[in-house]
C-alpha cells in the first residue's frame, strides 16, 4: 500500500513539473537556511562545554560605578585572587590570566633566531588554571608547570611554529627582547568553541620580573587597577549569592579608599559567551540576542516556504477533485486519502532535504565569512545531526501537508465527480491569510535590512571631529601592548624623536605624532580634581597622553586657549587640555572660562598639578554606541604606546616601505607593524556590518521565495479562470482590464500586510537603535520604500502570468475543459 502511495505521489509531482519544482526549490532553500542557522546556533551553544568542571567554573566580574556610569568588567585587580584563596574555603581553586602581548623568538647561547614575531595571545597565568579547565597536555607535567618564575607553556601550534619537529621541552624563548623563558609544557590548542584561548602561558610570578619595580608593586597591590581575568572553581552545591556577598566583604576588608566605587559578582562559565555582551573586556563578541534573531529568521524563512506549499496545494485541489471523488466512490476512506496526500508531501520534503544538504554545503563558507567561524560540513554532517535534521524537516513536511490533506479529503464525492471542490470562500480566506503573513514577513525583513544598512552607513560617514583618513598607526611596543610599565624612558624618547624627524624629511609624510591611545581605542579612566572640587568627589575622566603636535596631526580644532607647545618648556609638567564635555562636566561657564583653571590629575598628594591651557571641540574618541564623555589630555612621554603618521594619499606603498625601513633602522629589536586608523575604527563595527549582511541576504531569500510561490499561484489561478477570461475578451474586455482584475486582489493583500508590518518593524528597529548613542531617524520613506519594493515585485510577478492569460486567443480559452 505504502509503495502505491509513493508511486502515485511521484506521478502527481512529475505531472505538474512547474509547481512541483517551485515547491521543491522553495522548501529546499528554506530548509538550507534553517540548517545553516541551526549549525550556527548549535555551535554557539557548545561554547565552553568541553570542560569537565564546566558547571562549577565561574569568572569573577568587577563592576565599577563611576560618575553614575555602571560598567561591568571581565577583569579584576590582581590581589583579589590571593585573598579569595586564603579567605574563602568554598572556592576549590582560583587562577588568574593577565594578557600582555610581546615579541617572541627562539634563544640559543650563540645567537637569537632571526625569526621574531609579535604575539598577541600571550598570558601570564597561575598553575591552578590547569586544575580549573580541561587543557590536554602533550608533554610536561600539569602539576609542576608554571610554578616557578621564567617558565612557559606553549600550544602545539606554537611549538611547530618556533621549533619545527624538535622537542621544545627545555628550550628557551626570548620574550619582549629581554626575558628568557624555559619551555616546560606543550598543550593542545584550545578548541574553537572555547572562550579561553591562548598561545603562550607564562608563570604569573614572572610578571613581576618583566615589569619595572614600580609597576610590579602597583600591579601586585593596587585594588582599583583591574587587569587580570580571575576564574574560580567552586565546590559543588555552593550558594552563588552567598559567595558573592562574601566576595564583596573581602573587597570591603582589603580594598582601598575607593572600594565603594566597585562591586564583585560571579558569572557562570557557560554564560560568558552569550550573556556577557555588556561586560567590558569579555572575550566573546557574541550575544544571546543573535540567537533569538537568527532563530526568528529561520522560522520566518521556513514559514514562507511552507506557506508557498500550502497555497499551491490548496490551489491545485480543484484540479484533483475528480480523483478524490472517484477514490471515495470506490471505497477509499479518509485515513487512506490523508496518507496518500501526506506521502506526496513527505516525498517532496525528502527530496528538498537532500537538496538542502547540498545548498548548505555550498553556502557554509559564506556563513563562516559573515560570522568569523570555521564551521565545516564534515564536522556537522554526522549521524546525530543528520537524524536531528531529518526529524525537524520530516515534522515540517507533515505539518505543511496536514491542512491540504485534510482539506482535499473533505470534498463531497458527488460535487467532486462534477469537478467541484466546494468551500471555495473558506479556502480563499485561508489562502489570503497565508499570503498576508508571507508579505508581512518580507516587508519586516526589508525594513530591517534598510535601517541597519543606513545606520552603519551613518556611522561610517559621520564626521568624528578628527582626521581618520591616511593616518598610519605604528605601535611602539607591538600591537596589543597591555603593560603599564613599558615606559618611554629618556633613551627611547630620543630614538622616537629622531625617528619622527627622519620620517618628516620624506615628502609624502605630513606629520608624525605619538599618543597613549588613539580614537576608537578607548582611554584609561583617571582621577581628576578640578578647581573647587575635592578628591573625595571621585571624579574619573578618560585620560590620554599625547605629543605636542597631536592636535595638529589629527586636525582636532581648538575652541579656546592654545595647543601644547615645546616653547613654554613646562607644558609636559603642568598643562592640560580638556574637551567641551569636560568643561560642562566640571561646572564651568564656558571654554573661555576654563582657561587657567587649576586641575590635579591623580591624588592631591602625588598627582600632576597644572592648569587648563586649551579646550578642544568634542570629538568621538569612543565608538558611536557610547555618548560623548569628558576627556583630559596631557603631555606625558612615558605613557606613549604608538605613533600616528599622517601621510599623503598618493604613493602609499612607497611611503609604508620608507616607514618600515626607518623603523628597522631605529627599532631593530621590534617587529614592524602598522594599520590605518580609519580601518581600525571601521573594524569596531564589523560584527554589526556582518549582521546587516546576514539580514540583507535573508530578506532577499524571503522575497524570492514569496515571488516564486506567487508566480506559481498566479499561474494556477489564471488557469482556473481561463474560460472567464475568454468570455470577458469576447465581450470586449481589454488586456489592461483583465490585468487589473487578476492583480487587484494580490495588491490588496500587500497593502494589508504593509499596515501590519509597519508598526512591528518600527518597534523592532527602534529597540535595535537604542544600542547607539548616535543614530538615524526611522523616517517614513523607509517603510514606504519597503512597501513599494514588495508591491512592485508582486505586480511584476502577477503581471507576467496575467498578461500571458490576457493575450491568449479567446477561442482557445473557450475550448478549454
Amino acid at each position: 500500500m505504502f509503495k502505491n502511495y509513493i508511486l502515485i505521489a511521484y506521478r502527481n509531482l512529475w505531472k505538474d513539473k512547474v509547481s512541483s519544482s517551485v515547491n521543491l526549490i522553495g522548501l529546499s532553500v528554506g530548509m538550507a537556511c534553517c540548517m545553516l542557522i541551526l549549525i550556527y546556533i548549535k555551535d554557539e551553544l557548545s561554547f565552553n562545554t568541553a570542560n569537565a568542571n564546566e558547571k562549577n567554573i565561574y569568572r569573577v566580574n568587577w563592576t565599577s560605578n563611576i560618575n553614575g556610569n555602571i560598567t561591568p568588567n571581565a577583569s579584576t585587580p590582581v590581589p583579589l585572587a590571593t585573598v579569595i584563596e586564603s579567605d574563602m574555603p568554598q572556592v576549590e581553586q582560583v587562577a588568574r590570566l593577565y594578557q600582555r602581548s610581546g615579541g617572541m623568538q627562539v634563544y640559543t647561547e650563540n645567537k637569537n633566531s632571526d625569526k621574531k614575531f609579535q604575539e598577541q595571545n600571550v598570558h601570564f597565568a597561575d598553575n591552578k588554571l590547569f586544575k580549573i579547565f580541561t587543557i590536554p597536555f602533550i608533554s610536561g607535567n600539569p602539576a609542576n608547570v608554571l610554578t616557578t618564575p621564567n617558565t612557559i607553556v606553549i600550544t602545539d601550534e606554537m611549538a611547530k611554529k618556533y621549533f619545527g619537529t624538535e622537542n621544545p621541552i627545555g628550550k628557551t624563548l626570548l620574550y619582549d627582547t629581554k626575558t628568557l623563558l624555559q619551555v616546560t609544557g606543550v598543550v593542545k590548542k584550545m578548541p574553537i568553541n572555547s572562550d579561553l584561548t591562548f598561545d603562550f602561558l607564562i608563570s604569573f610570578q614572572t610578571l613581576y620580573n618583566v615589569e619595572d619595580s614600580t609597576a610590579a608593586k602597583f600591579i601586585k597591590n593596587d585594588w582599583t587597577f583591574n587587569p587580570a581575568i580571575t576564574y574560580c572553581l567552586l565546590k559543588p552545591t555552593q550558594n552563588i549569592k552567598a559567595t558573592e556577598v562574601q566576595l564583596n566583604q573581602l573587597l570591603n576588608k582589603y580594598g582601598d579608599e575607593r572600594k565603594q566605587l566597585h562591586s564583585i559578582s560571579l558569572q557562570p562559565l557557560r554564560d560568558i559567551h552569550l550573556y556577557a555582551a555588556n561586560v567590558q573586556g569579555n572575550p566573546s563578541t557574541s550575544s544571546i540576542s543573535y540567537i533569538y534573531i537568527f532563530s526568528a529568521i529561520a522560522f520566518l524563512i521556513l514559514l514562507i516556504a511552507n506557506v508557498n506549499f500550502i497555497n499551491l496545494a490548496t490551489a491545485r485541489a480543484g484540479t484533483r477533485s475528480r480523483e478524490v471523488g472517484m477514490r471515495k466512490v470506490l471505497g477509499a476512506d479518509k485515513r487512506q486519502l490523508i496518507f496518500q496526500f501526506l506521502s506526496e508531501t513527505l516525498l517532496l520534503s525528502f527530496i528538498s532535504l537532500l537538496l538542502a544538504f547540498l545548498f548548505t554545503g555550498l553556502t557554509l563558507p559564506i556563513l563562516n565569512q559573515l560570522t568569523n567561524k570555521q564551521l565545516s560540513t564534515s564536522s556537522w554532517y554526522n549521524a546525530p545531526n543528520i537524524i536531528l535534521f531529518f526529524m525537524v524537516f520530516s515534522f515540517t513536511g507533515i505539518l505543511s501537508g496536514l491542512y491540504p490533506a485534510f482539506f482535499i479529503t473533505r470534498f463531497n464525492p458527488i460535487l467532486a465527480l462534477k469537478g467541484k471542490s466546494g468551500e471555495t470562500k473558506k479556502r480563499n480566506i485561508v489562502r489570503k491569510v497565508l499570503l498576508v503573513t508571507q508579505f508581512t514577513v518580507s516587508i519586516i525583513l526589508i525594513i530591517g535590512a534598510i535601517v541597519i544598512y543606513l545606520q552603519l552607513e551613518y556611522i561610517r560617514n559621520k564626521p568624528l571631529g578628527f582626521k581618520k583618513e591616511q593616518i598610519v598607526v605604528v605601535p611602539i611596543f607591538g600591537s596589543g601592548a597591555s603593560s603599564i610599565g613599558y615606559g618611554v624612558d629618556g633613551p627611547m624618547r630620543q630614538r622616537m624623536n629622531t625617528f619622527a624627524n627622519e620620517l618628516t624629511k620624506f615628502s609624502k609624510i605630513k606629520a608624525v605624532t605619538a599618543a597613549s591611545a588613539l580614537p576608537g581605542q578607548g582611554a584609561v579612566l583617571g582621577l581628576v580634581i578640578p578647581e573647587n572640587k575635592k578628591q573625595s568627589d571621585n571624579i574619573f575622566v578618560p585620560w590620554i597622553s599625547v605629543d605636542y603636535n597631536f592636535l595638529d596631526a589629527l586636525e582636532i580644532p581648538l575652541v579656546a586657549g592654545r595647543a601644547f607647545s615645546k616653547a613654554t618648556g613646562t607644558d609636559h609638567l603642568q598643562a592640560f587640555i580638556l574637551n567641551e564635555s569636560a568643561v560642562r562636566s566640571f561646572g564651568w561657564k564656558s571654554p573661555a572660562d576654563a582657561i587657567g583653571k587649576s586641575v590635579i590629575r591623580g591624588k592631591e598628594s602625588n598627582g600632576k598639578h597644572g592648569q587648563v591651557v586649551g579646550v578642544i571641540k568634542d570629538y568621538n574618541f569612543n565608538t558611536l554606541d557610547q555618548p560623548m564623555q569628558p576627556e583630559i589630555i596631557d603631555v606625558s612621554a612615558p605613557r606613549f604606546t604608538q605613533f600616528a603618521i599622517s601621510i599623503q594619499p598618493n604613493q602609499v606603498p612607497k611611503t609604508i616601505d620608507f616607514i618600515k625601513q626607518k623603523w628597522n633602522e631605529f627599532f631593530p629589536e621590534r617587529v614592524f607593524e602598522y594599520t590605518f586608523l580609519d580601518s581600525d575604527i571601521n573594524a569596531l563595527y564589523k560584527d554589526k556590518e556582518n549582521l546587516s549582511k546576514i539580514i540583507e541576504y535573508f530578506a532577499l531569500i524571503a522575497i524570492l521565495l514569496s515571488c516564486s510561490g506567487l508566480f506559481s499561484l498566479a499561474s494556477f489561478l489564471s488557469m482556473q479562470r481561463t474560460k472567464e477570461i475568454g468570455i470577458r475578451k469576447v465581450l470586449g474586455a481589454s488586456v489592461s482590464g483583465i490585468l487589473i482584475m487578476l492583480s487587484k486582489d494580490f495588491v490588496k493583500l500587500v497593502l494589508i500586510a504593509f499596515v501590519i508590518a509597519t508598526p512591528l518593524a518600527w518597534y523592532l528597529m527602534s529597540k535595535w537603535l537604542e544600542n547607539y548613542a548616535y543614530k538615524i531617524d526611522v523616517s517614513w520613506w523607509i517603510f514606504a520604500l519597503a512597501g513599494v519594493i514588495v508591491l512592485l515585485l508582486t505586480t511584476l510577478t502577477i503581471g507576467f502570468q496575467s498578461i500571458k492569460a490576457a493575450i491568449t486567443n479567446p477561442v482557445k480559452s473557450l475550448r478549454t475543459e
